[in-house]
């Protein structure tokens, strides 16, 4: 019978998913998840079973958290632009959000590990899923149907230029230019979802 964790593990997926978000799966040693929650590496190899799976757990966690930034960002009862400029303005946001211009994990290990197979499985499940969001709510406000090609082709370019924004901030872009950018976009997507 497997033993109880004596770590609080919400906690601890916290404190992991930070160490790997500011320096990368290859720049974190156990000894550096260890010391940066407090539990025993054979404590992580007891409730984990290597660094590899750990960190494949918090980027599947991190990538569904993702997903519901969007749905969180998406609130009915806007139009088309509206919606896309809530949404590209809480990306901005969440950017500011971090001062160290760290980008967003996903991003991050698609630069490092996205060769990997289960990488960019993981990758590419949570960008249809996002794209999927976003085709709902650009469907909704148009009155369209999601599965409309135009709507579809909307929310992948939406969803492609968020994830742009959050590179673009990284590398020191100006948020009055993203702003600008975001809304070129809001008004392209207006036009084409326009009945």
């Amino acid at each position: 019978m497997p033993r109880a964790r004596s770590f609080d593990e919400e906690l601890f997926l916290d404190a992991v998913t930070e160490q790997f978000w500011t320096r990368g799966y290859r720049g974190s040693a156990l000894t550096d998840l260890s010391a940066a929650t407090g539990v025993a590496n054979g404590s992580l190899y007891q409730a984990y079973g290597s660094k590899w799976a750990l960190f494949l757990l918090i980027f599947r966690r991190y990538c569904a958290g993702r997903v519901d930034f969007v749905d969180a960002a998406l609130a009915p009862g806007r139009d088309v632009a509206d919606t896309v400029r809530a949404y590209l303005a809480a990306v901005r946001a969440d950017c500011a959000a971090h001062p160290d211009r760290r980008g967003c994990l996903m991003l991050n290990t698609i630069a490092e590990l996205g060769s990997d197979d289960e990488v960019a499985r993981i990758v590419a499940g949570t960008l249809t899923q996002m794209e999927r969001r976003m085709a709902h709510a650009l469907a909704e406000a148009a009155g369209r149907d999601r599965s409309d090609e135009a709507v579809v082709a909307a929310a992948a370019n939406v969803v492609a230029l968020s994830q742009s924004l959050i590179q673009l901030w990284r590398i020191g872009r100006d948020e009055a230019e993203l702003a600008r950018m975001s809304e070129q976009v809001a008004l392209a997507a207006s036009g084409v979802l326009a009945v």
